[in-house]
């Protein structure tokens, strides 16, 4: 509900505080004096766009602040603490139009981007003007109104049907996506297998290139290395055919004789040591150098001509890798994508089957929407009617039009609401067929039937009159003051038929000074309010006839308001 609303510099409002409370609230003033600002300010604080235009002439800002309750709408208070604000029991709401720059919003004394004030303003507020009624002309408004009156049922039908075509539409695209690579998956698995099978056909070893290479080199080289590999073993530790003196026997021999030298000159034990030393490592080096000519005569099998072609077939597997080690990873990595392939060309053949079983899914979840929005359309047709009945249109009514149609998002059907003004007419297209008045006493015939299934703290509604007089008028009166049992109900209006049936009467007043048009809004008592239905009855609020013809109006609104408070949000008794 709205506790309070603070008007600075807005429009013809230079500035204005009005303390707001429950049941049926009012807005009436003259032609020009800026009724519509006080509903442009509640636009403001429900998240509308804001222009520079709006900002009083002369004035460098204007300033909207309301005072929002929020019993009943908790989620409210946390979207404001999401948004860094604070809010209990009620949040404060302000908008700030400079006359040159950005608009700024607050909520919770915290800077908000405008769209929380939209997110709260859904929570909270639901206006109801000329751009509602073009809304309800539109066939997703239909709707979406007819979902919201259907309930648990028709709400549990729908999310039944929006999973199962989530489900369908997700394996279209995936059908969409295999069939669509279907050549490049082709032409990869090709390539894979043939790589696959060119490594498995040399299938080398890890190192098996670096090994090759060396023994290539040796090969290659193989007299040249045994020749001069031979004369140093045979220059350390001699030959058979050759008795010249070696290396080791000469190191040993002087090894010896410094030994014997040692035993009578302890100082030669260090020398005598390390030349015995010397003599251990040619002969280790010397049995080295022969178990290297040893192995040469173990490869005397192995020719350069097959190491050289073993190579050159590691070499042919070039394109998947510089070298051994990276052609068996590319091995590995290509296995298994190959696998993920196979498997997609796999889903393919029975992707036929899934997205039939999908789409029958969807058509049958869609069939139990259409008959949950079917009995829905009959329950909501025949309370509208009655409450246009209630409203001086005994003989109009509405109907939705449901009819089959391909899937989409919200069902598989179209829906509109069609508009009879008789019922001798066929119905219709309701924005064709029914008038500006007709319009809005439909819109209030829809909001009361709302009410009964869905609370919703407060209504603002904007010249919901418009086009009505008389007996209507007093009927949109009486409509509002029963939805106002339930809600705050504000509304604008230029009828004191409608004024009369007010809890709280709030009036916009102008002044026609030399500093231009100023208005004020202010609350009236009892007898103000007598003087202003007067004035909207005939002009002149001292007329007589005038004054008793509101005393009158206020007297069978009150009368029929003590009546009637038993019947919260429903339709009238028979005679009322």
């Amino acid at each position: 509900m709205i506790e309070s609303l603070t008007i600075e510099n807005l429009g013809v409002i230079a500035s204005s505080h009005i303390d707001l409370g429950p049941g049926l609230t009012v807005v009436t003033g003259e032609t020009g004096a800026g009724k519509t600002m006080f509903v442009t300010a509640l636009d403001l604080l429900t998240g509308s766009r804001a222009e520079a235009h709006m900002v009083r002439a002369g004035a460098e800002r204007a300033v909207v602040e309301g005072v929002f309750s929020l019993g009943g709408a908790p989620g409210v208070a946390e979207r404001v603490g999401e948004a860094g604000g604070e809010a209990d029991d009620e949040v404060i709401v302000a908008r700030v139009l400079p006359a040159a720059g950005r608009a700024r919003a607050t909520a919770g004394g915290r800077t908000v981007p405008v769209g929380v004030l939209s997110d709260i303003g859904a929570e909270l507020v639901s206006m109801h003007g000329q751009s509602e009624q073009l809304t309800l002309r539109r066939a997703a408004r239909q709707r979406e109104l007819l979902d919201r009156f259907g309930g648990p049922q028709l709400a549990a039908a729908l999310a039944d049907y929006r999973a199962d075509f989530a489900a369908w539409t997700r394996l279209e695209k995936e059908n969409e996506e295999l069939r669509a690579g279907a050549q490049e998956r082709a032409a990869r698995i090709a390539f894979l297998e043939t790589a696959l099978e060119a490594i498995e056909a040399v299938r080398p070893v890890a190192g098996e290139d670096e090994r090759l290479q060396a023994l290539s080199a040796r090969l290659s080289a193989a007299e040249e290395l045994t020749a001069a590999v031979g004369r140093a073993h045979d220059g350390l530790v001699g030959s058979d055919w050759d008795e010249a003196p070696n290396a080791v026997d000469l190191i040993n021999a002087a090894a010896a004789e410094v030994g014997r030298a040692a035993e009578r000159d302890a100082s030669l034990a260090e020398e005598a040591e390390a030349i015995t030393g010397l003599g251990l490592q040619l002969a280790d080096a010397a049995e080295r150098l022969g178990g290297y000519l040893q192995g040469f005569e173990e490869l005397s099998e192995v020719s350069v001509e097959d190491t050289e072609s073993r190579r050159a077939a590691l070499g042919s597997l070039s394109a998947y890798g510089a070298d051994v080690g990276a052609v068996l990873a590319f091995e590995e990595r290509a296995g298994a994508e190959l696998l993920a392939l196979r498997a997609s060309d796999e889903s393919l053949t029975d992707m036929d089957e899934r997205l039939t079983a999908a789409r029958a899914a969807v058509e049958a979840s869609g069939e139990v929407l259409r008959a949950a929005r079917g009995g829905a359309a009959e329950d909501f047709s025949a309370q509208v009617a009655a409450e246009l009945a209630a409203l001086s249109m005994p003989k109009a009514g509405v109907v939705f039009e449901i009819e089959p149609a391909a899937p989409h998002a919200l069902g598989a059907d179209t829906v509109r609401m069609l508009f009879s003004a008789h019922s001798a007419t066929q119905p219709g297209d309701i924005g064709k067929l029914a008038s500006g008045g007709e319009l809005s006493r439909v819109m209030l015939a829809i909001e009361v039937v709302m009410a009964r299934t869905e609370a919703f703290p407060t209504f603002v509604f904007d010249e919901v009159d418009a086009g009505v007089g008389g007996r209507a008028a007093g009927e949109i009166g009486r409509r509002l003051a029963l939805l106002a049992e339930r809600s705050q109900v504000i509304v604008v209006t230029h009828l004191a038929q409608v004024a009369a049936w007010a809890d709280h009467h709030i009036t916009v007043v102008k002044d026609d000074g030399g500093a231009g048009v100023v208005s004020g809004v202010r609350v009236l008592g009892e007898e103000e309010r007598e003087a202003e239905l007067a004035r909207m009855l005939g002009g002149m609020s001292e007329s007589g006839s005038a004054r008793a013809h509101a005393q009158e109006l206020m007297a069978t609104a009150a009368q029929a308001k003590r009546g009637s408070a038993q019947q919260v949000g429903g339709a009238p008794q028979p005679g009322s």
